[in-house]
């Protein structure tokens, strides 16, 4: 699977990439939103993992973007932050139908997060808007 992976800490991106491409993944790694913008144009992208705190415009704000263009993207999109996420902030993901991971994780907890994300996206009905 073509997974790209929107984090600016260096470190928490080559982790997460490292533990995806183990279990058989390609990814594609973006510093910012903008970054991400560029590679979903460039890319046949399948599933996303999203750090909130960009640089520049928020994980938030490209979420709800990317919800707008790309419904089933959205949908297979796992939020991974340090951030607390507001009542507001757990509303506009759940809309988007994406999942959380809260860091600091495991590997484990990286694993069963991708796994469960893909496993709820494919039980969900398409929505229409």
């Amino acid at each position: 699977m073509k997974i790209l992976v929107v984090e600016d800490e260096v470190y928490v991106a080559d982790l997460i990439r490292t533990v995806l491409e183990e279990l058989g993944n390609d990814c594609v790694l973006a510093k910012s939103a903008d970054e991400a913008d560029a590679c979903l144009a460039g890319d046949s992208v399948e599933f996303v993992t999203l750090d909130v705190g960009l640089p520049g415009r928020s994980g938030l704000d490209w979420l709800e973007s990317v919800a707008r263009s790309h419904p089933d993207l959205a949908r297979r999109t796992l939020i991974i932050t340090g951030m607390h996420l507001d009542p507001d902030g757990v509303r506009r993901v759940a809309l988007c139908g994406a999942g959380v991971l809260a860091k600091p994780f495991t590997v484990d907890a990286l694993r069963d997060a991708v796994a469960s994300q893909i496993s709820s996206e494919a039980r969900e009905p398409a929505r229409g808007d």
